[in-house]
């Protein structure tokens, strides 16, 4: 099982550093700067992605302060949610439109909750922000090996050459999560689309 001083060190490795840290706690320049960078790399990596080990889903009752106006109900957003990946029936995107094409007007995020007109109890799916090290999954650990690569090839080595390469080990580590994670998931079932439906 990885160690969080495992992760670090293959960061270093990445970067081409000789030097090696025991614990993140070491007072040495590779461990301070992975320690000072370590929350943001952690997360960042996590978001990235629908990992598994980082999967939650919760049932969220409605807050009683509702929306003045727009919508009906307000829900406050998990405080460990670093991406939202389901919300009622909707699977939102990046940019919050539904891949298969459903109305998202029926929610939006504000101030850190979910306004919607979808009565309580609203089903949630979302990327856990998850501390635990020995929770990573081997694809996870390589990948955020990657991203602290990336953040640490500034103040380690001051090579843009080098934070460039880490970038990009990084995207080839993120998608070779993505492909491993399609391969142990069921088939995703996707709402009937215009192009389907008119065929019919």
């Amino acid at each position: 099982m990885a160690s969080q001083s495992s992760v670090v060190n293959f960061a270093l490795t990445i970067l081409g550093e000789s030097n090696r840290i025991v614990t993140i706690d070491d007072d040495t320049k590779p461990a301070r700067e992975a320690k000072a960078l370590w929350d943001i790399a952690r997360d960042a990596a996590q978001a990235a992605h629908n990992w598994n080990f980082a999967m939650a889903r919760v049932q969220l009752n409605a807050l009683t302060d509702v929306p003045p106006f727009g919508y009906g109900y307000k829900y406050a957003i998990p405080n460990t949610a670093l991406r939202l990946v389901q919300i009622g029936d909707i699977w939102p995107g990046v940019d919050l439109t539904d891949y298969r094409g459903s109305n998202t007007s029926e929610f939006t995020l504000e101030e850190g909750c979910i306004l919607t007109d979808m009565g309580a109890p609203l089903n949630l799916r979302y990327i856990k922000r998850v501390e635990d090290v020995g929770k990573f999954d081997a694809l996870f650990n390589m990948t955020l090996s990657c991203k602290l690569a990336e953040l640490l090839a500034e103040p380690l080595t001051q090579s843009s050459t080098k934070r460039n390469d880490a970038r990009i080990q990084f995207e080839r580590s993120l998608s070779d999560a993505i492909r491993a994670n399609a391969i142990q998931l069921p088939p995703q079932k996707l709402a009937d689309d215009e192009w389907l439906m008119c065929r019919l």
